[in-house]
Order: C-alpha cells, then structure tokens, then sequence
C-alpha cells in the first residue's frame, strides 16, 4: 500500500471520526436543551385538565400514537376506571427525569388524602415540536406512611 493511500485511509477515518463526534455533540445538545420541568408542565396540564373534567384538554396532551389506540371516548373511560388517583392526589412529586433522545421517562408520586401514595412512570415522546404523554404505567399503591427517598428539609 503505497504512502498516498495510507494518508488518504488515515484522513478518512478521522473524518469519520469527527462526524461521529459530532453528532453525538448534537445529540446531546438536544437533550439538554429540554429542562426537566418542560415534561412536569405537560403533567401538570393533563392532571388540570383531569380535575376540571375536561377529558378534550387532557387528550391534547397524548402522543399521535397513544390517540391511535385510544380515541377520546375510550381515553375518557380510560381515566375513570385505571387512574381515578390522578385526579384526587392532594400533592405529587417528581423523580429523576431518564432521557432516551427523543424520548423520555419521568416517575411520578401522587400522594392521596388517605397517605397512600401512587408511583407511575410517564412516557414522553417529542413530536411536532413538543412532548406528548405516550403512556403512564402506574404501579402498586404504597401504604400510608411509606417515605421516598432522599432528604428532606
């Protein structure tokens, strides 16, 4: 192999290389470019919506996806018979935010008024230039008094 070739071979993984770079840079940038409380307002418009009854407000708020599987009548029944806490939580908390490029996963705690506490997971997906709901997957009940982690002050 002749020394043109091994400096035109060379070059070109560099490139290659910095392209990679690059792009992961991009992908990153993206990320971060979304705060955390982007995805909290998204919940907080859905459980509004939920406590005014107004089932329309809180569709806006699903992925395409989520509104293919699910049209406004079953997403309103939907509601009413696996998620009722979410509209009677007296307090919820948010935990760490888990981010897959243009998706993302948010836990969170919806302290009801009997001190039992709810943990769901909320799907994200960005579409059209902002976050959607594209699922919730709620987990066992913790009984009264059960703490979360972390300090408190």
């Amino acid at each position: 192999m002749s020394r043109r070739t091994k400096l035109a071979f060379l070059a070109s993984l560099f490139l290659l290389c910095l392209a990679c770079a690059g792009l992961q840079v991009h992908r990153l940038r993206a990320r971060n470019l979304t705060k955390p409380t982007e995805l909290f307002d998204v919940i907080w418009h859905q459980v509004a919506a939920f406590r005014a009854d107004d089932y329309a407000g809180a569709y806006q708020q699903v992925s395409m996806g989520f509104q293919e599987r699910f049209n406004i009548e079953a997403f309103t029944d939907l509601i009413h018979s696996d998620y009722p806490p979410v509209r009677y939580a007296e307090r919820i908390e948010f935990g760490a935010v888990q981010w897959d490029g243009q998706c993302a996963v948010v836990p969170v705690y919806f302290f009801l008024p009997e001190g039992e506490v709810v943990p769901c997971f909320y799907s994200f997906i960005h579409e059209e230039g902002s976050w959607k709901i594209d699922g919730v997957r709620v987990q066992k009940r913790w009984p009264p008094g059960r703490r979360l982690g972390g300090l408190r002050t």
